[in-house]
């Protein structure tokens, strides 16, 4: 039995074994409506009852953490680098069983080997060179007198190598990959002077995901006993300040700044000093989720705030209210404004994109669209949060936008078969400035429940493509009546969403002119993607073969490649070219013409830098569309490559054509296929295209022109306004 059909009847049990039969009727009834009997069916079973909302939301997920306790007669070889990227200092007083524990943490989990490990051991009455026999190369500073925990970490900062340097608890125990995803935040925002880590309890309640600073110079750690799994602690962010139980910061800010501040000495409020001081430098605190570390709290000072060392802690308390009043005047009072001070987005718009689900940018064209306009959102500072449909993604798309700044809101509260999305956006309208809907076979309900709440921000609809024309032109040359109704159930959705938005996105000249025939809405043009170009270029005497790009759950596809490998590509075999399908939900009957035609090499879900591998190696990519709709990714996509293209009229459907467009496109099989040879033979031709190409994507598909479009609509005041 197939993997498919046991998961069918995986579905089908868990519908006849609900409670809940009459609701879930009335949504696979709503489902039949919008996408006809076997559509709604089949997106019904998948989105329902394969829901995995409690999962994504994390509320199994609070346990107790196993930490892997140091066998002290095994011997560790720690990395032995004379100039090391990051020198991990670890500032000790006693608790040589906690630090024996801390450092193999470091060993097994930083997920980097460019690093050296410090001991500052702030004369303890325990013996630090005992660390010294279990793991080589590792580095004790052994201070001849108690200096204090904040004196202790400026003297071993003195010594330490590194570029970074990260301060971290002895009383810790780090995760998988936590050094390389503290040190990823500095390449991948600009201007980063401090990162640090999400901080947990060891019965795994969150302790901190970042930290705010109130006005009367209060502190919440933000999150503190919370779900660690929830959304609202998940995406990389900018903070008032990171704790000191791990921190990063590259050693030219930490000069610059003159290290921790020895007002605070001995200890407590170095390290928000630290993050305020470092921010009127110019410089952004950063909180990464993805670097996550268990924290002891309280095993070397205790918890007791009226003795010991931790009485310093009221008292710094006010020494930083003094030294930092001017600043704290811009904040909210203690408890308010939790959404805007957490990651300091107060005064920032607030931009929500709602689809089918998370963009999953090596797929589909759709969601490639999708994903750059979340990059352009957030490259333009404004705060953003998704909400998809079908949760049910993988954690890598969830991670790489969450890694971007990007909320991803996932689990229950969010589900939309019961509408419980509707109480968190009831919550959060007033820090929505802007709705972007994407996609009417989700979002009529959305726009309905938006218009019907009076909602006072801006509402843009993008609906990707008229793919009801496409559809209503294939019903009419085959007669079929079922595909009509389809096409008009879609067309009169897609209506209901441009009428009712306060701007509608369009990708081409034929979509605009057709719209303006009847829709009032203002009408935008964007660029529906942007890519990087190729500026070397792999001469085309080093390249060999053709490639189609594609997603196969697109019908298509599917039948441009059953024409191609059908109508044109016997020809081209003969001749001893190589033919790369690459794409995702890869038909069966593909590996049937494999065994047809031995060059045929299929590669399904292949990674974006696999992609590029091949786009360096290819002679052409054809395009061989019968049907479609819109601008085509596959083509503007092997354009910025350099790599010219093959294809039908429908493939270069939608681009603008200034004078000079060289591309025409062929619509039956033996022009086409003379179209392919007469390229892939003629070294001049290819360079002109080559060239032409990428010129071509540069001055019409770039990000600015996208940022442009976005921040022309987010921040125009008054939309019905306009003329």
């Amino acid at each position: 039995m197939s993997s498919k059909l046991k998961r069918y009847i995986t579905y089908i049990k868990k519908f006849a074994s609900s409670s809940e039969k009459k609701e879930l009727i009335q949504a696979l009834n709503i489902e039949i409506t919008k996408k006809g009997f076997s559509g709604g069916v089949k997106s019904f079973l998948h989105k329902r009852m394969n829901a995995k909302g409690d999962e994504y939301r994390g509320e199994d997920g609070i346990q107790p953490f196993k930490t892997q306790l140091f066998d002290r007669s095994t011997r560790v070889v720690l990395p032995a680098i004379a100039s090391p990227k990051v020198s991990v200092i670890v500032p000790m007083y006693n608790e040589l069983n906690y630090t024996f524990d801390c450092i193999n943490s470091v060993f097994l989990n930083c997920g980097i080997s460019d690093y050296e490990i410090i001991v500052a051991d702030d004369n303890s009455t325990q013996d630090s060179n005992l660390l010294k026999k279990s793991f080589e190369n590792l580095v004790v500073i052994r201070n001849p007198a108690n200096l204090g925990f904040l004196k202790n970490c400026n003297n071993a900062a003195r010594q330490a190598r590194g570029e970074y340097l990260v301060f971290l608890n002895n009383d810790t125990y780090v995760l998988k990959d936590w050094l390389r995803e503290l040190l990823d935040v500095f390449s991948r925002f600009e201007g980063v002077g401090v990162a640090g880590s999400k901080l947990m309890y060891p019965d795994g309640r969150l302790q901190e995901a970042g930290g705010i600073m109130w006005r009367d110079g209060s502190a919440w750690n933000y999150g503190n006993g919370g779900n660690p799994g929830a959304p609202a602690f998940n995406y990389t962010k900018e903070t008032d300040y990171v704790s000191g139980a791990s921190l990063m910061i590259s050693r030219r800010v930490w000069e610059e700044a003159g290290g921790f501040d020895e007002l605070f000495a001995p200890a407590y409020c170095e390290d928000s000093d630290l993050c305020f001081k470092v921010r009127a430098m110019g410089y952004k605190v950063m909180y990464e989720p993805c670097s996550v570390v268990v924290h002891f709290e309280g095993v070397t000072h205790g918890t007791d705030t009226g003795k010991g060392i931790k009485k310093h802690q009221a008292l710094n308390q006010e020494k930083f209210v003094q030294k930092w009043q001017a600043a704290l005047e811009k904040k909210a009072p203690n408890g308010m404004n939790v959404l805007g001070e957490r990651d300091r987005s107060t005064g920032r718009k607030g931009v929500m994109v709602v689809d089918h689900y998370l963009p999953q940018v090596d797929k589909d064209a759709g969601s490639r669209t999708i994903s750059n306009f979340l990059q352009a959102l957030t490259e333009l500072g404004y705060m953003v949060h998704f909400l998809g449909e079908n949760q049910n993604v993988g954690e890598r798309y969830r991670k790489y936008y969450q890694q971007q700044g990007i909320e991803v809101l996932y689990g229950s509260e969010y589900n939309f078969f019961d509408q419980s999305w509707k109480k968190y956006v009831t919550e959060h309208l007033d820090q929505v400035d802007v709705f972007l809907l994407s996609r009417s076979s989700v979002c009529v309900p959305f726009m309905t429940f938006l218009r019907e709440c009076n909602y006072q921000g801006k509402i843009i609809y993008y609906g990707h493509d008229l793919g009801f024309v496409r559809l209503e032109k294939e019903a009419a040359a085959n007669n079929d009546e079922h595909a009509a109704r389809q096409a008009k159930r879609i067309k009169a959705a897609e209506d209901y969403m441009y009428h009712n938005a306060d701007y509608a996105l369009y990708i081409s000249d034929e979509e605009a002119a057709y719209l303006k025939q009847y829709v009032v809405t203002p009408l935008k043009y964007v660029p529906p993607y942007f890519f990087h170009v190729l500026v070397e270029q792999i001469p085309f005497d080093k390249r060999e073969g053709l490639l189609f790009v594609g997603g196969f759950n697109h019908p298509p596809n599917q039948d441009a490649m059953r024409w191609f490998l059908d109508d044109i590509y016997p020809v081209l075999h003969s001749k001893g070219i190589r033919m790369n399908v690459v794409g995702s939900k890869m038909p069966a009957f593909l590996y049937d013409y494999q065994k047809k035609y031995p060059l045929l090499m299929i590669k399904p879900d292949a990674t974006e830098a696999e992609l590029d591998e091949l786009y360096k190696t290819v002679r052409l990519a054809v395009v061989p569309l019968r049907h479609g709709a819109g601008v085509k990714g596959k083509v503007i996509e092997a354009m910025a490559k350099g790599v010219p293209v093959a294809g039908t009229t429908v493939a270069f459907e939608g681009m603008p054509k200034p004078d000079g467009f060289p591309y025409t496109g062929a619509d039956d099989a033996e022009a086409l296929a003379a179209q392919i040879l007469d390229l892939y033979n003629d070294a001049g031709k290819w360079q002109c295209l080559a060239s032409f190409g990428t010129r071509y994507v540069q001055g019409h598909y770039n990000k600015e022109v996208m940022k442009g479009v976005f921040r022309e609509i987010v921040e125009t005041p008054a939309p019905k306004e306009e003329t």
